[in-house]
């Protein structure tokens, strides 16, 4: 094989180690986009039936969840004064219009 002046064989580790690389970024973004893309019982949907929350105070579709103030271990963000829970019991569906 005829190497020109200033060029140097690649070996076959470097290329393998290269083929790995690439491998690992190609399944992180697989994982990243099936995270992305799957749906799960939060947004409301569960599974193919695609199954609509209803709003806690008068049945349409809920668009978020909000705090119901009712859980005895409290907690307060210092930055903004806000009530939360750690219980996700105390967050009711709520439609846009509540």
């Amino acid at each position: 094989m005829y190497q020109a002046r200033g060029e140097r064989k690649v070996s076959s580790s470097l290329t393998t180690l290269i083929v790995l690389v690439t491998l690992i970024h190609v399944a992180a973004l697989a994982v990243m986009i099936w995270i992305r893309v799957r749906r799960s019982e939060v947004d409301g949907t569960m599974g193919e039936s695609a199954m609509i929350t209803p709003c806690a105070v008068c049945g349409q579709p809920a668009t978020h969840r909000s705090y119901d103030g009712l859980d005895p271990n409290e907690q307060r963000d210092p930055h903004t004064g806000r009530s939360y829970s750690t219980d996700m019991a105390h967050y009711q569906p709520l439609c846009a219009a509540h």
